[in-house]
């Protein structure tokens, strides 16, 4: 996923790995209570999560384990929600902007009950925005970019196509007189109009 999310044009750096670990903020502070209730945050957490930051904005990553049978999937989401909580306290001001994104199992997209499931689990916004990424078979980079298009570092167009199209404005040129025209202070919006269409009647054929 991160491969496919450079590919795209985005970003990438490390997140901090507080965000995927099992304490809060608060807890480093007290060796005490840490000692207390470690042991029962860790029997909550997930099994599997990763953390980034793409294009700034910070994501966890995980992945759903099994069958699509609701009680399974529910209690695995449940312990995503528990490392997204403990993400959030170490997030300040950007905690808001948090986001999971999770991979269900191979085959998923052709399965009715997972794709079920995954609307359900996008439909939930306690604690952050979730994703489902679906697939067929195994994963490839064109499948992964696919999901990232329907996530924040989707693009409208390829990023070389971009560049191309930011390098050859360079070159364009203005017809004459519009240049003064839109500098002008003492036009307002009604009367840069009236000016440029004056200025096109008068410009040779």
């Amino acid at each position: 996923m991160i491969e496919a999310a450079r590919g795209l044009g985005a970003t990438v750096t490390r997140a901090p790995e507080q965000l995927s670990e099992s304490r809060f903020n608060s807890e480093v502070l007290s060796e005490a209570i840490v000692r207390g209730t470690l042991d029962r945050r860790e029997a909550d957490l997930p099994h599997h999560v990763a953390a980034a930051t793409l294009d700034g904005i910070p994501v966890l990553f995980g992945m759903l384990d099994g069958s699509a049978l609701k009680g399974s999937v529910d209690q695995q989401m449940r312990r995503y929600r528990n490392q997204a909580t403990i993400a959030r306290s170490w997030l300040g001001s950007e905690a808001p902007n948090l986001q999971l994104f999770v991979t269900a199992p191979s085959g998923a997209l052709r399965d009715p009950a997972w794709r079920q499931l995954a609307a359900e689990i996008e439909a939930d916004d306690r604690t952050c925005r979730k994703l489902v990424w679906l697939f067929e078979g195994s994963p490839t980079l064109e499948d992964a970019k696919g999901f990232f298009e329907r996530t924040f570092i989707a693009r409208p167009w390829p990023v070389q196509q971009l560049r191309q199209r930011l390098d050859s404005m360079t070159n364009i040129r203005l017809p004459e007189g519009w240049e003064e025209a839109i500098e002008d202070p003492d036009f307002d919006f009604s009367g840069l109009v009236e000016q440029l269409i004056e200025l096109e009647r008068g410009a040779p054929a």
